[in-house]
């Protein structure tokens, strides 16, 4: 929709960093591969601390925007808001053990980044400035509450973005625990000393596959759909485009993106206008007056490109969208009609400021420029030109099928931005009214009025008149706006989002918030977890067997052997509830076992084989005597003593 970074950007690079960050090291000999080994261990623990960090901050986020509900609360609903708050608390679980690792890590007397830390150090600056891109759309208050700043801050704390962006967070941590557990069950040689921290570093990859796993229950149950997820990639960073008016030689394609870049500019000053109505100098007459009939303008530029894309469509034999288009002419022409009735008004009413014509006014005028370049042929065609001058042609309008899906996307912002205007200018005009700035001349009252002065406070029914005006130009934009919408949706054009976005912030911000399904959204898909090869195929496959019915074989047995591992466990639940991976993670081969059946999303999995909590540390790092993390925590691969470094 827009030529600015997304979040979407930010995200995928922080994924295929996130994938490539773990390699083994070069080929060198068993006694400086065991350092290798201890020095990639020792920065991955520390580089993985701060992704989870990271993570836990954007966990964070999404809990906040469960706005009523505390944690506790959040437990014990169902759905994502349950999801949510175990996110968070297994993050904060993993970020401890981390944490301890890193305190039982010995000092090295020069700093050693390792490639693989190298990787996960990348990944951590991409999601830092993917959490940064979501923030400009706010701003903190004195009193540290956050406050919108752009259009897309209630899109983002909407239920299915946080929904969206949670199942994002729930992609990272699988990806980071497999590359953190991967490490911490290496074989040897390995130096010795780092069995602790190779045990804490897999305790908490087992609890970010515990936040995967909750996440993935939360989707099944209720799916994050696929226009959702294409919304939270589409968000982009709060960076407006400067103003600037077109040139007599603009193409088409940069017609578009300038009135793109013109609307999104008008939104945003028709949003931050609304709160300083009751005093604001540049809310007059005139600025009402300009702002409508621009708006008129633009709705019949609008009409006369989708009239023109009507003719396109029937000449390349797509009639049903050349149907839908002649039916959003007519919607257009009707937002027309209304918003030159709210021009009209004005004549009759006025304001207590004089002259002053506001920002959003001004730009108005700049998105009616735009529109008529695109729509009529005359290079240098202004809104003072007669509205019968003769209009682009429909060939040079679109001449590729791509290019239909560009001026639609043109046309969609601007009709949205239709609807804003109104819905900001009905705003402003009642809370005017409030402040009593909204006059009329003394004169045009009835002889029972005896006001002293040139103007008198406007009355009851010419404010209800004006407001009504401008509720029948907002009725009739969005319809025409809804029109448009449902085209660009079918040709796919960039401005479809606006209808997702619309669409999410409808469903509300809150755990109660379900989004309305809307048929022009694509049916909702699970994704599939791609889970690593069980102890028994991944020891076939170190032994060099490649026949796929062996593999097939080795991998039905290992599922046999955890479903019975998971029966037992809840077969012993009753009598032993606290139950955690500590019990099942005494040896390399189990930890290995456990680590699989948590990496499969299996929620029962999550449920009854949770890790125990973080060691507690106290000042300065120090454990206490009876707070030293026990020794059946989750136990990494042993070491042969002839193996180790001595």
């Amino acid at each position: 929709m827009t030529s600015r970074a997304t979040f979407g950007d930010l995200s995928r690079l922080a994924a295929s960093q996130l994938d490539l960050a773990v390699s083994p090291p070069a080929p060198v000999s068993k006694r400086n591969l065991a350092k290798a080994r201890a020095v990639q261990l020792h920065d991955v623990i520390r580089s993985l601390n701060d992704v989870v960090d990271v993570m836990s901050r954007y966990c964070a986020d999404i809990t906040s925007a469960f706005t009523g509900y505390p944690a506790r609360q959040l437990r014990t609903l169902g759905g994502w808001p349950r999801a949510a708050a175990q996110a968070q608390e297994a993050a904060e679980h993993a970020a401890g053990f981390l944490r301890a690792a890193q305190a039982a890590s010995p000092r090295r007397s020069r700093p050693r980044i390792s490639r693989a830390a190298s990787g996960l150090d990348a990944a951590v600056m991409s999601l830092t400035a993917g959490r940064d891109l979501l923030h400009t759309h706010y701003a903190i208050g004195r009193d540290g509450a956050r406050a919108a700043r752009s259009e897309w801050a209630p899109v983002i704390t909407s239920a299915p973005i946080t929904r969206a962006l949670l199942l994002e967070l729930g992609q990272w941590a699988r990806t980071a625990a497999r590359h953190g557990a991967g490490l911490a069950l290496s074989g040897p040689p390995i130096l010795r000393g780092t069995e602790e921290q190779r045990r804490m570093l897999n305790a908490a990859c087992q609890w970010l596959w515990i936040l995967d796993a909750n996440v993935l229950d939360a989707h099944r149950h209720d799916p994050v759909s696929a226009a959702d997820a294409e919304l939270l990639h589409a968000i982009p960073v709060n960076a407006l485009a400067p103003r600037h008016i077109p040139a007599d030689d603009e193409t088409v394609t940069r017609l578009c993106q300038g009135t793109t870049d013109t609307a999104e500019r008008v939104r945003h000053g028709a949003r931050i206008v609304v709160p300083q109505a009751a005093w604001s100098p540049a809310l007059t007459a005139e600025s009402f007056r300009q702002t409508a009939a621009s708006a008129t303008v633009i709705s019949h530029n609008c009409a006369t490109v989708l009239s023109s894309l009507a003719v396109v469509a029937q000449q390349r034999g797509v009639p049903d969208l050349s149907r839908d288009l002649l039916a959003s002419v007519r919607a257009a022409a009707a937002a027309r009609t209304t918003w030159l009735a709210a021009a009209n008004a004005w004549s009759r009413i006025t304001t207590d400021a004089r002259a002053a014509i506001s920002p959003a006014a001004a730009e108005a005028a700049d998105l009616a420029l735009w529109t008529g370049r695109i729509a009529y042929a005359d290079p240098g065609w202004t809104p003072t030109d007669s509205p019968f001058s003769a209009h682009r042609p429909p060939q040079d309008l679109a001449p590729d099928p791509g290019d239909l899906a560009n001026v639609m996307a043109a046309v969609h912002q601007a009709c949205e931005t239709l609807t804003s205007l109104a819905a900001a200018d009905h705003a402003q005009i009642g809370t005017a009214a409030r402040a009593g700035r909204l006059l009329v001349p003394t004169r045009s009252l009835p002889d029972t009025f005896d006001v002293p002065h040139p103007f008198a406070p406007a009355p009851r029914d010419r404010i209800g008149a004006l407001l009504a005006t401008y509720h029948d130009a907002r009725t009739a934009s969005a319809q025409a706006t809804a029109t448009v919408g449902h085209i660009a949706a079918d040709v796919r054009a960039p401005s479809r989002i606006l209808t997702t976005a619309r669409a999410a912030v409808r469903a509300g911000s809150g755990p109660d918030g379900h989004p309305t399904p809307a048929p022009a959204l694509p049916n909702v898909q699970t994704s599939p977890v791609h889970e690593p090869p069980g102890p028994v195929e991944r020891i076939l496959q170190d032994l060099g067997v490649t026949s796929t019915e062996v593999l097939h074989h080795a991998a039905v047995i290992d599922q046999a052997g955890e479903q019975l591992i998971l029966d037992a466990a809840q077969a012993a639940e009753p009598r032993h509830p606290a139950i955690g991976t500590a019990s099942f993670s005494r040896s390399t081969g189990t930890a290995e076992i456990i680590n699989h059946l948590l990496a499969s999303g299996n929620p029962r999995a999550a449920a009854l084989l949770r890790p125990s909590p973080p060691p507690i540390r106290r000042r300065l790092g120090h454990p206490a005597k009876d707070e030293r993390p026990q020794p059946n925590h989750v136990t990494a691969r042993q070491t042969p003593e002839h193996e180790a470094e001595p």
